[in-house]
């Protein structure tokens, strides 16, 4: 399969600084050690994969400039001559070969798109990669895999990602070394982080902007306010209860799209005993518990108060417009606390049960708003939860050790196909194989599995979607986990500034200009 020509917007007039402000801090500078989408986006400024997106989110080159199935299982990937890391060094095939299987180490979070993966360096500008079964996704799984230094990466003792799970700390957590066009300048977690345009970066942008800020502000009222007196010249991270006050600013504009990203929550399904559950064994295993939950959430409250109308409510995990979505899965139970009782009597559990509900409180819009308002709703039909809001710093590790019993997640298909979702959060974990290790309900089915493995292996496009629409429709009606709303994407910026917005919340910085 040949690739597209990289499509960038027309250049525009120089600046100096773009400061840009967010809800929360990148968790590292190592581009394999964190899968949240800030933190990929802040590194695609510094590294580059081998494969991109274009305006249209079809796939376009970047350091790859052409690619093709020499057989089944082998994926051929030419690389582009003449690109250089920042540090000088040149990029060559030795560098892809080592990326990839850094990847794959336990510390990655990243291992999903690799896992089986081997590496063949052909000659210095071509390597075969090797897929233990036909993938018609490699590519996109490599979109999501930025380029390291071989050599660099060695010298400073950072042959693994950084583990974040241990709170190791290593050289990649605050320095980088990319083919892109910025370089870390200086790195002050949770405060600021200040990049600098390459002189001999060999791609092309749409401004030449040379220094970006970036400026981490948990505070809402507080990266709005400073959007509106000047301080900042974007905001990525809009509360959707700003929104009309920032459409009537002058000098502010509004930029926004539907998101891929799906908001929901899930519970425990595999513990006799959760450890933040009071009740007579697990009541989460239970699917009329899971369906008195549904029910006991009223969607329409919540997007229309606490999302100001900036979400479309759903009742299935993958948003609109990606491959394996169904539009007859989306049809929400109708709010009906009767019902919820109902419900919980029939499951052994009239007078209700007690448990602690954990959610981030600066990875999602309004995400604590609207955990508090689901506590709210939940005490309607006899639920006793107590809220366990916390930094997504804390927050994920948190769920990457299952330490929860009932938790808020929010998911994005990073290439716009279902069986992403599929292969990490609904498969049994196993991390060597990349399979569940979103899973953080540990639902374990081995004919789901078996489901998923079948449609992850169809080489027929159309078999291929169908038999994802039907696995969606199963874990659907299962409520293996309880969908609330699709989330809608707004970046808020200065009328100087043009960032365009991509429904996977990828800031691409080649694309932003300033007057």
């Amino acid at each position: 399969m040949g690739a597209a020509a990289l499509t960038l917007l027309a250049g525009a007039a120089s600046a100096d600084t773009l400061r840009i402000g967010a809800q929360a801090d990148a968790g590292t500078m190592d581009p394999q050690a964190q899968n949240i989408q800030t933190t990929i986006t802040v590194l695609s400024w510094i590294y580059e994969p081998l494969v991109t997106r274009d305006e249209n989110m079809a796939k376009a080159p970047m350091l790859a400039t052409a690619w093709e199935q020499t057989d089944d299982t082998t994926w051929r990937f030419t690389l582009r001559e003449g690109v250089t890391f920042a540090d000088g060094a040149p990029f060559t095939a030795d560098d892809v070969k080592f990326t990839i299987e850094r990847s794959q180490a336990p510390s990655s979070q990243f291992s999903g798109y690799t896992a089986g993966l081997t590496v063949n360096v052909v000659d210095d500008l071509t390597v075969d990669v090797v897929t233990p079964k036909p993938d018609p996704l490699l590519p996109d799984r490599l979109a999501n895999i930025p380029i390291m230094d071989k050599e660099w990466t060695e010298a400073n003792g950072a042959l693994t990602p950084q583990d974040l799970k241990s709170g190791e700390e290593s050289y990649t957590a605050l320095h980088a070394n990319g083919t892109g066009p910025y370089v870390l300048e200086s790195r002050a977690p949770d405060s600021k982080s200040v990049f600098t345009l390459r002189d001999d970066y060999w791609g092309e942008m749409a401004d030449d902007i040379e220094t970006i800020e970036f400026n981490p502000i948990a505070s809402d009222p507080t990266r709005i306010a400073a959007l509106l007196s000047g301080e900042l010249d974007l905001v990525i991270d809009v509360p959707s209860q700003a929104v009309a006050r920032l459409e009537a600013s002058p000098g502010i504009k509004i930029e926004q799209v539907d998101e891929f990203r799906t908001i929901f929550f899930g519970f425990d399904l595999a513990n006799d005993d959760p450890q933040y559950v009071e009740a007579e064994g697990n009541p989460f295993k239970k699917k009329e518990v899971r369906e008195a939950i549904s029910y006991a959430v009223d969607r329409d409250a919540i997007v229309k108060t606490v999302m100001r109308g900036l979400a479309s409510k759903t009742n299935q995990i993958l948003a609109p417009k990606n491959n394996g979505y169904l539009a007859a899965n989306d049809e929400a139970p109708a709010y009906d606390p009767e019902k919820a009782k109902e419900l919980l009597a029939e499951a052994g559990y009239p007078d209700g049960f007690a448990f602690t509900l954990d959610c981030p409180n600066n990875r999602y819009i309004n995400d604590e708003q609207v955990c508090r308002t689901l506590v709210t709703m939940l005490s309607r039909i006899g639920l006793d939860v107590t809220l366990n809001a916390m930094p997504r710093a804390q927050y994920f590790p948190k769920l990457w050790e299952r330490d929860t019993s009932a938790f808020m997640m929010g998911f994005n298909s990073p290439f716009a196909d279902g069986m992403y979702a599929l292969e990490t959060m609904l498969m049994s974990r196993n991390d060597d194989a990349g399979e569940g290790i979103y899973n953080y309900n540990q639902y374990a089915n081995p004919e789901l599995d078996a489901k998923i493995r079948s449609a992850r292996d169809e080489l027929d496009a159309a078999k291929r979607t169908a038999l994802m629409e039907e696995i969606f429709s199963e874990i659907t009606d299962e409520v293996l986990y309880v969908p609330l709303y699709n989330q809608v994407l707004v970046y808020a910026m200065k009328d100087t500034v043009t960032a365009p917005v991509r429904p996977d919340n990828w800031l691409e910085i080649r694309w932003v200009t300033m007057d």
